[in-house]
């Protein structure tokens, strides 16, 4: 008996570690620098082995990109959960953003397609980023209650907002401070979000 639930739990640890290692091989080196052969050879494993558990690179990467979409859903719902006011709530969610984009630049770039993390299955098909888009269309909805359409051109403004100031602070960050970039950010989102009354 203790074989047989080992063996599942045994393949897991063997799965999420293929995926540790790309992350912290990417946070070193970057993305162009991930390949299977490297992952294979920094947890000792034949490159057949990681094949078995990701057919290609591409896989890897929608996995890791789903990975960051679900924890940013479960944060989106948790400020849902604790600020009654949606104003508030959308500022926090904003923050969330930029907060996941600083800690864990690696998944956020997977998830983008950013700094040489290209994959090639579209992001827009990926079912826990369309969980991260209802969230914050429904909190929007919540205190402007308007047409499909114009949430949906809502939500367009406020990710492109929100996703642009990232992009640019990542690209950026040689040149202008943190603290300054999310300063910007900061002021930028709380005049979106004011602006939505």
């Amino acid at each position: 008996m203790e074989t047989i639930e080992r063996k599942p739990r045994s393949r897991e640890n063997a799965r999420s570690g293929i995926i540790g290692t790309a992350k912290a091989i990417a946070r070193r080196e970057g993305w162009q620098a991930v390949s299977i052969r490297k992952i294979a050879d920094a947890i000792e494993y034949s490159a057949p082995i990681v094949y078995e558990y990701f057919d290609s690179k591409d896989v890897l990467l929608d996995e890791i990109r789903s990975e960051g979409f679900r924890h940013l859903h479960q944060e989106y719902e948790r400020i849902v959960k604790l600020y009654r006011d949606p104003e508030k709530r959308l500022y926090e969610i904003s923050l969330v953003q930029w907060d996941f984009a600083r800690q864990q630049p690696e998944i956020y770039q997977v998830m983008y397609n950013l700094n040489g993390a290209y994959c090639t299955i579209p992001v827009c098909e990926s079912d826990a980023m369309q969980a991260v888009g209802d969230t914050v269309r429904q909190t929007i909805f919540s205190f402007i209650p308007k047409s499909k359409e114009s949430i949906q051109k809502l939500y367009f403004e406020w990710w492109a907002t929100s996703h642009g100031m990232i992009s640019l602070a990542m690209l950026l960050k040689d040149e202008q401070h943190v603290e300054q970039s999310e300063q910007v950010y900061r002021d930028t989102m709380r005049r979106f979000v004011r602006g939505l009354r």
